[in-house]
């Protein structure tokens, strides 16, 4: 008999559905994102970018903005040590190096009295100062004429303080002399006895607002709003990803990039200090999984 003709007469297992009931046991598992409050302070971090950008459009802006370069490095002179510029420049007129020149600046003496430095231009009508006073002050050009009838003018000029990296500040300003010809309307002041007489033209009222500066110190200041404005960019970024997906971590590393488009009077830095430190109060989201 074969094992087919035996399992004949033997009845099958009954048919019936599977059922699996649950035990009542549930995992709890807590999750850094997600929470809708992170999706807020994510908005004000947003925020924060636009603040940054209009930071950045201010300085790049020199003579329109809120802070100047003018006032930024007049403003970083204070406290420095007194004798802490260097300073150097060409003079020229009508394109050509004025030879001999009077170059004088006016100081300050670490007891807050004021003295001048002179120097004659070399031929190439440079000239170079050691030891002057880092900021705001004053300058005055004498181009002796044959004539005897010499021409004079005063500018206002703001000398860079020393960087945190260098014990000294470095300026470089140059000079265009007008020609002879536009101090003929001038009166000849200071005549001598032997004829001799000064023609002079001050440039202080014209320069009030914005006086003389470094070339490159308002390079650098243009550069730093560029900064502020691409990391305002890249902040932004970061922070929608973290609206969008409710991540501390986006939001947090927006906070951080903002911080340095600090802008005036540290807006951009204290509000981002203020989101960075509400994104710990937010607890976190709980998940609750059925075992």
């Amino acid at each position: 008999m074969t094992m087919a003709e035996l399992l004949e007469d033997i009845e099958g297992l009954p048919e019936a559905e599977p059922v699996f009931q649950s035990s009542g046991v549930v995992f709890e598992v807590k999750s850094e994102d997600g929470h809708p409050v992170l999706r807020m302070i994510g908005i004000f971090v947003f925020i924060i970018c636009g603040l940054g950008i209009a930071n950045g459009l201010d300085f790049i802006s020199p003579e329109s903005g809120l802070v100047r370069p003018h006032e930024w490095i007049n403003g970083m002179a204070k406290g420095a040590p007194f004798d802490s510029a260097d300073f150097s420049g060409t003079v020229y007129s009508d394109g050509n190096p004025v030879v001999n020149a009077t170059v004088v600046i006016e100081i300050t003496h670490e007891d807050g009295t004021l003295d001048a430095m002179r120097i004659q231009t070399n031929e190439q009508g440079e000239f170079s100062f050691s030891g002057a006073t880092p900021g705001l002050t004053s300058i005055k050009i004498t181009r002796w004429n044959s004539d005897d009838m010499h021409d004079t003018v005063y500018h206002r000029i703001i000398l860079n303080p020393p960087s945190p990296m260098e014990s000294r500040g470095f300026s470089t300003i140059n000079f265009d002399l007008p020609v002879t010809t536009d101090f003929d309307n001038e009166d000849c002041a200071n005549e001598n006895l032997n004829g001799s007489c000064f023609r002079e033209i001050n440039y202080h009222d014209e320069e009030m607002e914005f006086p003389l500066i470094d070339e490159s110190a308002a390079g650098l200041y243009i550069t730093v709003g560029w900064a502020m404005i691409g990391l305002s960019l890249i902040a932004s970024g970061f922070a929608f990803v973290g609206i969008k997906k409710g991540s501390r971590g986006m939001i947090q590393t927006s906070c951080v990039l903002v911080f340095f488009t600090a802008g005036h009077y540290y807006s951009a830095c204290l509000f981002s200090i203020m989101a960075f430190a509400l994104t710990f109060t937010v607890p976190r989201k709980s998940l609750i999984i059925d075992a």
